[in-house]
């Protein structure tokens, strides 16, 4: 029995997301993110609009994704999830939908990615010779429910003062490394205190991208113009990184730097 994706269920951190390509093709979502138990046999819909005044031919390449960070083994693509068409013609404005099933194996663990490439091709029809081509992917995410270690830490803090647009700015990175078998997508902030333990500061993480198992990844906050003076400071790093699998997860670090007299940041 098939099992059809509902959007308030099939996304567990992205909302119905567009990618629109450089020559007019805009295909939807462009990410997927969704837990499903071993055996579990699933469906959902992708979009493809051609938004130009031609006729444009469009093939659909999906392929086993971030390699590095998982183990696929002999898992080929074709194994888990199927298209129901992977070539077709659209007209000019016409929108095609297509059905993806996803058959989850029953002896992997953790989660599979699939990257779903479009490539298409102005003036239509299979053979276009110097035909103007555009490609775009649409990542797809499984989690294999019951199989997920979710588990990161804080590896280390770096300051450092840039300058962007011709203004100063305390630059804070927070390494995170993933330490389970999931992608994460951690939230977090990082406060800076004086010597005093006095609060002078309290940033938020750029949040969005995402931090693949076994890897780390850094998240960047930024202080622009800050006010620092000579002295020593401590910086508190914190994250939240289990609520996309509805699990609260925190970590946190702490390191202290110091201001010199000429005003440059050296970390203790």
């Amino acid at each position: 029995m098939y099992k059809k994706f509902i959007f308030v269920l099939i996304f567990l951190l992205s909302l119905f997301f567009y990618t629109r390509g450089v020559h007019g093709i805009t295909i939807g979502p462009s990410r997927f993110e969704v837990s499903l138990p071993p055996g579990e046999i699933a469906v959902a819909d992708y979009y493809v609009q051609n938004e130009t005044d031609k006729p444009i031919h469009v093939v659909v390449e999906p392929e086993n994704w971030f390699r590095d960070a998982y183990l696929y083994k002999d898992l080929a693509i074709e194994d888990w999830i199927k298209l129901d068409t992977y070539e077709f013609d659209l007209e000019p404005k016409e929108i095609k939908k297509l059905k993806l099933t996803i058959k989850v194996p029953v002896d992997v663990t953790g989660e599979l990615v699939a990257q779903i490439f479009f490539t298409s091709a102005a003036g239509g029809g299979k053979s276009k010779v110097g035909a103007v081509r555009a490609r775009l992917g649409a990542v797809l995410y499984v989690a294999i429910k019951g199989t997920e270690k979710i588990d990161a830490e804080i590896e280390n803090i770096f300051v450092s003062k840039i300058t962007t647009q011709g203004k100063e700015a305390l630059q804070i990175k927070v390494r995170v490394r993933n330490k389970g078998n999931v992608h994460l997508r951690p939230k977090g902030k990082v406060l800076i205190e004086d010597r005093k333990g006095e609060k002078i500061g309290e940033f938020t993480l750029l949040y969005g991208r995402a931090v693949l198992p076994r890897k780390h990844f850094d998240y960047h906050a930024f202080w622009e113009e800050p006010e620092l003076k000579k002295g020593k400071y401590s910086v508190q790093a914190t994250i939240n990184y289990g609520k996309i699998f509805n699990v609260e997860k925190d970590a946190a670090f702490e390191k202290s730097f110091v201001v010199d007299k000429s005003g440059k940041v050296v970390i203790k």
